[in-house]
């Protein structure tokens, strides 16, 4: 035998999908919050100093994992078969 078969080797992660939520981006200074109340105080506030920020849109807030509860496996290292040759006595 040249080369003896090997296991495979590997481990566990924690199953999960990535999401994230809708927030409500000022489009002046690019203030972001969750609520169009607070988007809507912000603009308002704003609007009090003299400043027109141009209203406001709905973009992607910061990416978040959602965990499943189930598991799933990863293999580190591939199992290998014996590796060997024929020889003549």
């Amino acid at each position: 035998m040249d080369v003896p078969a090997q296991e495979e080797v590997g481990h566990w992660e924690d199953d999960y999908w990535m999401g994230s939520d809708w927030v409500y981006q000022c489009n002046g200074c690019g203030a972001q919050f969750a609520t169009v109340e607070e988007i809507n105080d912000h603009t308002w506030s704003e609007f009090d100093k003299g400043n027109d920020h141009g209203g406001y849109s709905m973009v992607s807030g910061e990416p978040y994992k959602h965990y499943t509860g189930e598991k799933y496996w990863v293999v580190d290292t591939p199992a290998q078969e014996e590796i060997g040759h024929w020889e003549y006595r």
